[in-house]
């Protein structure tokens, strides 16, 4: 009789502490810079009978916006949700975004970020962690150029769109006059061609970038220094490693240079003109300029090594929004692969799915793209909560030097200060 008394107890001491335990599972994130711990609670699993209202933040240009507009049509046809899109101008900076995002019921439900962003609006507790809203990172379906940026402190805090790597376009004809059949894959290469061009002297120019922007700038850095590997400071020109040989090689190349972006017709015309040898640009720009002429090439990716920066975008979900798994299953639907296709059918900004580029023959994507920029899983990026002050220190004192408004002396000196 006794022993039976003990099991009775026994179990009624187990249905206290059941009810005892908490009935959600929430997850601590630890701010990166020193902040204090927040607790998240990862989106549930979206279903397809999901309802909300929901607001969403793009910056686009006016052909980009139709297409989505039409597919967000075609979303709320089939699924009960009401979806706003808001076309924020493009002069519009993040900041405004940050503003909107600190007013508690003004924040869009969800926004299309720059991937340099990701990290940052994370860290100040804007975003919803997003693993939830879909599969392919876990799968491996999701390009890393386009997944990494996004990951940090242990979630993933972006559901990729497309990509938009930068690249060089080149007049053939004028390259192998120079002695190259394609564009610089190395700094040894890189030495050899600004010699031989300022030997020939065959076309006023050599290579053209638009000076104010930080991506092409960083781009030719990588390029002329053999590369950017993360240092311990994380800062994409800490002046340090390749990055001193790097400013020695841009040094010699600076004479030969074009501001792309103070004509940018102008420029292109030099290029098929044969006046300009190479440029580099976005993807999306030299598709647009193709010319007989010309031909695109985009460096292979290497393990631990970048050689040419990759834009790319990103839905991310405030942390105030009222309907996360409405927001949830929009983005799914939006980034879906066969969404990804027509989205680069009709914008040229190419897919973040693996999938697509493995069929590349039917959707036909550009031969120009490295097979690894779709197999390579160690691709390094540029990526901290910090990067977008980088970027804001980087350009213009770069700017200022490819223009000539400061001396090689002045800007490795800069470089450095900003480095500490």
């Amino acid at each position: 009789m006794k022993r039976k008394n003990h099991w009775v107890l026994f179990a009624i001491l187990l249905l206290a502490l059941i009810n005892l335990s908490p009935s959600e599972e929430m997850t601590l994130v630890r701010q990166e810079d020193g902040g204090e711990a927040q607790p998240v609670t990862p989106p549930e699993a979206q279903t397809k009978e999901e309802t909300g209202h929901i607001q969403v933040a793009v910056q686009m240009n006016e052909t980009d916006f139709r297409r989505l507009e039409e597919m967000n049509r075609q979303f709320t046809v089939s699924h009960p949700v009401e979806v706003d899109l808001v076309n924020v101008p493009l002069e519009e900076s993040y900041a405004a975004y940050q503003r909107q995002l600190m007013k508690l019921g003004e924040s869009p439900d969800v926004l299309l970020l720059d991937n340099v962003w990701i990290r940052r609006f994370a860290a100040d507790g804007y975003l919803l962690p997003t693993e939830g809203y879909f599969s392919g990172s876990l799968s491996g379906e999701v390009l890393s150029a386009s997944l990494i940026p996004n990951e940090w402190n242990g979630y993933v805090w972006g559901v990729p769109l497309d990509v938009d790597p930068y690249v060089l376009v080149y007049h053939e004809d004028k390259l192998k006059q120079l002695g190259l059949e394609r564009p610089p894959a190395t700094a040894d290469d890189w030495s050899v061609l600004v010699s031989t061009f300022k030997k020939q002297h065959s076309q006023p120019y050599l290579l053209g970038l638009d000076y104010r922007d930080p991506y092409a700038a960083a781009t030719l850095l990588w390029q002329v220094g053999g590369g950017w590997k993360p240092a311990g400071s994380g800062q994409f020109y800490t002046v340090e490693g390749n990055m001193t040989y790097a400013l020695q090689q841009l040094e010699s190349l600076r004479p030969a240079l074009l501001d792309s972006g103070l004509a940018r017709s102008d420029s292109w015309s030099k290029l098929s003109d044969g006046e300009l040898a190479m440029m580099i640009t976005t993807a999306t720009e030299a598709e647009k300029h193709r010319h007989p002429r010309s031909k695109i090439w985009m460096p292979e990716f290497q393990p631990n090594l970048a050689s040419t920066w990759i834009l790319g975008r990103s839905y991310a979900v405030s942390s105030q929004t009222d309907h996360p798994d409405a927001a949830g299953l929009w983005i799914s639907e939006m980034t879906s692969l066969y969404n990804q296709a027509r989205w680069y059918e009709t914008t040229g900004h190419l897919p973040v799915l693996k999938t697509v580029y493995y069929e590349a023959a039917r959707n036909q994507l550009p031969t120009w793209i490295p097979a690894t920029l779709a197999a390579g899983s160690g691709i390094v990026l540029p990526a901290s909560p910090s990067l977008p002050e980088q970027l804001e220190r980087f350009a213009p004192l770069t700017s200022d030097y490819l223009s000539g408004a400061i001396t090689g002396k002045q800007y490795r000196g800069r470089l450095a200060e900003l480095s500490r």
